[in-house]
């Protein structure tokens, strides 16, 4: 006979008494009532030359327990696919409605209710490969919905909020149910994180990316997109946004234009936007008086010196003001000029002596927001980053077109992401993090996957990871259809 239930912290206990035994205990008892002893001792004899001790496994029966992560759960089969924290083994077990499953209180749950990157406490019988029971683990920690957060995938720590964790070399990582890798995670990326103690054990992406471009874009080429508060990027040729999936207005200004359009990006598709329906027009000027301290400072507007003593005429749009001081901090910030007359009052802080003398050019062109790269002290230039393979793969770096691969970067040091895409293929974003080493840098990335069923979405008319930039190959492509694009590595 067994019985099981969930005892200290809903672990389950398994009770289990022979049924021969409670037989040959009663038949004993009842001898010895009955004054003959000589049969009871026979029955008692006979039991110990018979009794082989099997037990009939019941629900609850177990003989392994382990701390593991789910890595998948396949509901229609009845197996679970866990790994073992300690030692990063996978294995397979089986489930069925003999199985106990809890939340971390000891509450009954379903299957159905634990996710990918669950850290679970479990038993099973190894040798049957059978569950016996599956509890959310109480000494594990989960954060949810998290969006700011920094891997550092070489020193293998990971930044969530304020705190600092280690990334376990058997980390597990999961989108949309599919094994995927830190380097799949690109800014803007929601994800949810889980650990115990100080270990991060699993990053689950709760939501995703997907890709946006411009069709037919002469008018905008040197202007702005800016797609909600999320990207803002300066317009260039063949240029491919890596957006967090979700609903925008698109502000687009360039000389003469200015023109918002809603879009809806969805998780690894892309999206092109029509804009040949746009033409210029006369442009419109703002002017804009500055108050800045020290009063020694100088500003800077698209990388040209200001004259601030007047009020200075800036055209209707995006405009990089960069505003730096001897013995201060220096200011950079992207304003949005869209009135007649507005007022800028800026005060720097003191700080280290300014090094920003080479601001001007770095900055120009660069990114903010979900596409940014950092500025490096150091000097690059003369460094490069080489994409080899997959060869002829469209290659965008921060969004902007550098040709087909094989194609040399230039280095710059900080966080960026590296879009690979060709026509009839899964388009494919990795996260990189160059450093400021005086070297240059070899990436050759897998094969891209072939697209199951294109997904198109084109909107027209007026709906609303390390070098000199040496282009391999030819640097335009005809053929550049819209396509799906999966992080399943």
């Amino acid at each position: 006979m067994h019985s099981s239930f969930f005892g200290k912290k809903g672990k389950p206990v398994l009770v289990a008494v022979s049924v021969l035994s409670i037989l040959t205990a009663g038949m004993f008892a009842a001898g010895f009532l009955a004054g003959s002893s000589s049969k009871g001792m026979a029955y008692e004899s006979d039991y110990e030359r018979y009794d082989s001790g099997f037990v009939i496994a019941q629900p609850g029966s177990y003989d392994s327990a382990d701390v593991a992560v789910i890595r998948e759960i396949d509901t229609q089969q009845g197996k679970v696919t866990l790994m073992n924290i300690e030692t990063g083994k996978y294995y397979t077990l089986a489930f069925d409605g003999t199985t106990l499953i809890a939340d971390k209180y000891g509450n009954g749950m379903a299957m159905a209710q634990m996710k990918n990157g669950d850290i679970v406490d479990v038993t099973f019988l190894r040798g049957k490969k059978k569950l016996s029971s599956i509890q959310l683990s109480d000494s594990a920690w989960v954060m949810e919905n998290v969006q700011k957060y920094n891997f550092d995938i070489l020193r293998q720590s990971a930044e969530v909020g304020s705190a600092v964790y280690s990334l376990r070399n058997n980390l597990v990582v999961s989108s949309e149910g599919k094994d995927a890798q830190l380097e799949d995670i690109i800014r803007g990326d929601v994800i949810s994180v889980r650990g115990v103690g100080n270990s991060v054990y699993s990053v689950i992406v709760e939501e995703g990316h997907g890709y946006l471009r411009l069709s037919a874009n002469d008018y905008l080429k040197g202007g702005w997109i800016e797609v909600g508060q999320e990207v803002i990027q300066q317009i260039t040729e063949d240029m491919l946004l890596v957006v967090p999936e979700g609903s925008y207005d698109v502000h687009l200004t360039a000389n003469g234009i200015d023109e918002v359009r809603p879009v809806t990006i969805y998780r690894n598709q892309e999206y092109t936007m029509d804009v040949s329906g746009l033409e210029p027009e006369a442009p419109k000027v703002g002017k804009i008086v500055f108050a800045i301290s020290p009063s020694s400072a100088s500003v800077y507007i698209d990388g040209e010196q200001a004259d601030i003593s007047v009020p200075v005429e800036v055209e209707y749009g995006v405009h990089q003001l960069i505003v730096k001081a001897q013995g201060y901090e220096t200011v950079t910030q992207y304003i949005r000029v869209g009135q007649e007359l507005a007022s800028i009052s800026i005060t720097l802080e003191e700080g280290e002596e300014d090094n920003a003398g080479q601001l001007d050019e770095e900055i120009s062109g660069s990114t903010v927001s979900g596409n940014s790269s950092e500025i490096s002290a150091s000097d690059l230039s003369s460094f490069k980053i080489y994409i080899q393979s997959p060869a002829d793969v469209e290659v965008y770096w921060d969004g902007i077109y550098k040709g087909l691969a094989p194609v040399s970067i230039k280095k710059e040091a900080g966080t960026h992401t590296i879009t690979l895409r060709k026509s009839g293929y899964v388009t494919k974003s990795y996260m990189v993090q160059i450093d400021e080493e005086e070297s240059d840098i070899t990436y050759s990335f897998s094969e891209l996957e072939r697209e199951a069923e294109p997904n198109k979405v084109t909107v027209s008319g007026n709906s609303s990871v390390s070098g000199n930039s040496s282009v391999s190959g030819n640097s335009s492509s005809d053929d550049r259809n819209n396509t799906a694009s999966s992080n399943v590595p």
